[in-house]
């Protein structure tokens, strides 16, 4: 599912190009050819960045004149521990055959996929496996291989998510994207905003990521640990974080939107009155 896009002239030919964030999916890059958009993405990354992406934003961090991309993600403090060898998977189709979609979603533990799904939940949707899972003990061990045979897996969509962190991804001299290292308290929670400000008023952009996920299932727990996590920027496409006591947020809930208006930050959150803070 496609969350969030961007126009840019990546290539810096002139003419505007796209880029494009969302679930199961890689940052995507299409770049404008005579009037029609075309996947880049290859020429742009070393490999496919496929994550949980929730948000992106361009702008020239570290003033090389280049377009930079700092893109949302669902972060690191999670059950899911990803990498390009053991993703996140996402198996999905009609296996009962009775009209409606069965999705299982499976994840590495100590090298080995298991379905997420409990049995309970299994035996829900697809009430013919009962017979074969009589007990929690025979399901506390199985992948998916064990409860479907390679060829029905194989017309089932198969989604991946190899990487989980909010990322800066800046231009390099090659023309292609590199990671550059953000604080670790970024990748806390899920970013569903990002507001690039001078709030010290240096000269040199910093950041405001917000977000949280307040109603995941309960066996996930809630992704709550953001509160305002402000960065410092250099000037040179390097950031700190500021704690709390010093930038002053201590945002609660869901941010789903902020607006910077007059020397103010107004902040979306789901369920709440709209929250401002005043820039000093």
């Amino acid at each position: 599912m496609i969350t969030d896009a961007v126009v840019v002239d990546i290539n810096q030919d002139q003419q505007d190009d796209l880029v494009v964030v969302g679930e199961w999916m890689p940052v995507s890059v299409f770049i404008n050819v005579k009037g029609k958009l075309q996947n880049q993405t290859d020429s742009y990354f070393d490999k496919r960045f496929s994550g949980w992406w929730n948000t992106i934003v361009v702008d020239d961090f570290n003033k090389d004149k280049k377009p930079d991309l700092l893109v949302g993600n669902v972060g690191l403090n999670t059950q899911f521990t990803v990498n390009d060898h053991q993703p996140v998977e996402m198996y999905f189709k009609d296996f009962d055959n009775n009209g409606s979609v069965d999705p299982f979603l499976c994840f590495y533990i100590q090298g080995k996929s298991y379905p997420y799904v409990t049995r309970d939940e299994m035996l829900e949707q697809i009430g013919g496996l009962r017979k074969r899972f009589t007990t929690y003990s025979s399901y506390a061990d199985i992948t998916l291989n064990d409860i479907y045979k390679d060829e029905e897996l194989m017309s089932a969509v198969h989604l991946q998510a190899n990487h989980m962190e909010t990322t800066l991804f800046m231009s390099g001299t090659d023309g292609k994207f590199i990671i550059s290292e953000l604080p670790i308290q970024v990748q806390y929670a899920p970013i569903h905003t990002i507001t690039v400000l001078d709030y010290d008023r240096d000269g040199n952009e910093d950041i405001l990521l917000c977000g949280n996920n307040n109603h995941a299932k309960l066996r996930l727990g809630k992704f709550d640990s953001n509160y305002g996590v402000l960065l410092k920027g250099n000037g040179k496409g390097k950031f700190s974080y500021v704690n709390q006591a010093k930038s002053g947020f201590n945002l609660q809930g869901d941010v789903r939107s902020v607006v910077e208006l007059n020397g103010a930050l107004f902040f979306g959150i789901n369920q709440q009155p709209i929250i401002t803070y005043k820039m000093k």
